[in-house]
C-alpha cells in the first residue's frame, strides 16, 4: 500500500523546512535503472564522472560487510561483482550523505552512525534468505535522514534526542512531535517519496518507529516489514557493541522483530557473533 498522508499533515510536517532536491546526478542514475535493460556503462560514466562520489563509492564496497574477496579499485569492478541494483542504492545514500550535511562538522557522528547502520543492516540481510540486501542498506542509510534536517532546524533537538532517548514509554517521534510539530520519521518519508525511492523503503521509513507495526500488519508492504526489523537489529547491535548502551526501540520491538524474521534465540546469537568476528 502507498502510505497517503493528509495535506494538513505534510503541511505541518514541512512547516520552515526545505526538503533537499534530487541531485542531478541521482536523476539520471534513477532514469538509467528504470529502463528495462539498463547500460552498466551509463552508470560507470555517471559515478565516475564525479571523483569523489566514486571513491567514497569504492570505499563502502571494500568494507568487511560487503564480504569481498579482493579490493576493487573500479566502479566498473563493483558493477560486476555486486550488480546494477546494489551500486545504485550504494550511490543513493552516498549522495543523501553529501545533500544533507555530510560534511558539516556538527553531523559527522550521526553520518558515521549511519553509514555502520547501513553496512550492517546489508550484512544481516545477505544471511536470510532472498533477504534485501541492496535496500537494506539503502534504508539503513535514509530511515533517520529527517534527523540531521530537524537538527539545523532547531537549536533545542539534539536535547529532544536525548529526551526521547531516556524515554522508554513511547516512540521518540512522539517526543520530537510534542517539541516541534513534527517528527523525524514523516519528514523522512516525504525526503523518499521526493527522491523516487522505491516505496517499501519510503514506507518503512514512515512505520520505523511505530511500535505496533509487526502487531497490525495489514496493508503495510511486507518488504517494508523486513526493512524495518533488519535495521533495528542492526541498530540495537551497533549501540550495543560501539557504545555500550542499550537502545530504547529494540526493548520495545525486539521480540517481535525476532519472531518476524524467523530468528530463534540460536540463530540471533550467531548473528550475534558472526557480527562481532567482522569488528576485532
Amino acid at each position: 500500500m502507498s502510505k497517503l498522508i493528509p495535506t494538513e499533515v505534510i503541511e505541518k510536517t514541512l512547516k520552515g523546512i526545505t526538503i533537499p532536491a534530487r541531485p542531478q546526478v541521482l536523476l539520471h542514475l534513477q532514469n538509467e535503472l528504470g529502463k528495462g535493460d539498463p547500460d552498466p556503462r551509463v552508470i560507470v560514466r555517471l559515478v565516475g564522472g564525479d571523483v569523489g562520489l566514486s571513491a567514497a563509492m569504492l570505499k563502502t564496497v571494500n568494507s568487511p560487510f560487503f564480504g569481498l574477496s579482493r579490493k576493487i579499485s573500479a566502479v566498473a569492478q563493483a558493477m560486476s561483482l555486486l550488480g546494477i541494483k546494489a551500486v545504485g542504492q550504494i550511490v543513493t545514500g552516498l549522495v543523501l550523505k553529501a545533500a544533507v550535511g555530510g560534511k558539516t562538522p556538527s553531523l559527522e557522528g550521526f553520518w558515521e552512525r549511519a553509514e555502520k547502520v547501513a553496512g550492517i543492516a546489508s550484512y544481516i540481510a545477505s544471511t536470510i534468505p532472498r533477504g534485501p540486501r541492496d535496500d537494506a542498506y539503502c534504508f539503513g542509510l535514509f530511515h533517520d535522514v529527517g534527523i540531521p534536517i530537524l537538527m539545523q532546524k532547531f537549536p533545542d533537538y539534539r536535547q529532544t534526542l536525548a529526551l526521547a532517548e531516556k524515554d522508554s514509554t513511547r516512540p521518540s517521534t512522539a517526543v520530537e512531535d510534542e517539541r516541534h510539530a513534527t517528527d523525524h520519521a514523516t519528514l523522512g518519508y516525504l525526503v523518499a517519496k521526493g527522491w523516487f525511492l522505491p516505496e517499501a523503503i519510503c514506507e518503512g521509513i514512515f512505520y520505523h518507529h511505530d511500535p505496533l507495526v509487526f502487531d497490525d500488519k495489514d496493508g503495510v508492504n511486507p518488504q517494508a516489514l523486513t526493512l524495518i526489523a533488519i535495521n533495528a537489529i542492526a541498530e540495537h547491535f551497533h549501540d550495543d557493541f560501539f557504545l555500550m548502551r542499550g537502545n530504547s526501540c529494540w526493548e520495545m520491538i525486539g521480540a517481535r522483530v525476532l519472531d518476524h524474521l524467523g530468528l530463534p534465540d540460536d540463530e540471533y546469537c550467531d548473528l550475534r557473533e558472526d557480527l562481532i568476528s567482522i569488528f576485532k
